[in-house]
């Protein structure tokens, strides 16, 4: 192995490791809030403190694209070193190059199409309409 490539890539490896946690972290505390929410549902809560609750459900959200994007740049970055397409000068540098970040599936867009966003933001947003449409009706 070259020398310090194994120190580079396990240096690179951490803030791969960094995200993925914030990730999971973000995910709990949306889960969380929806969760607050339709309990705090069933007493006397005013719509507009319900409809509030979508706020920080889609802040996390933007967060977890941001934080996916930047996790998956670092990663391209790791596989470059891995197959010595990119000189270990320990940088940490991520690229502005757009076919490079194509390549890397770190545009926005694609880290929207991930399972791990798509398939879990929606689902705490629906739930808070269902729980408002509920709360406005009446049948809450």
């Amino acid at each position: 192995m070259a020398d310090g490539k194994k120190e580079y890539l396990q240096m690179l490896q951490e803030p791969i490791c960094r995200m993925s946690t914030i990730s999971a972290i973000f995910k709990g505390f949306a889960a969380t809030i929806v969760a607050g929410i339709s309990a705090i549902s069933y007493s006397s809560t005013n719509v507009w403190v319900l409809a509030l609750s979508f706020l920080p459900v889609l802040a996390f959200a933007v967060l977890d694209v941001y934080y996916l994007k930047l996790e998956r740049q670092f990663r391209f970055l790791f596989d470059q070193v891995r197959l010595d397409k990119h000189e270990i000068d320990f940088s940490m540098k991520l690229t502005n190059d757009p076919l490079e970040i194509i390549s890397a599936k770190a545009r926005t867009w694609d880290c929207i199409k991930s399972p791990s966003i798509y398939l879990f933001y929606p689902l705490m947003i629906a739930v808070l309409v269902v729980v408002i449409i509920l709360k406005t009706s009446g049948r809450i």
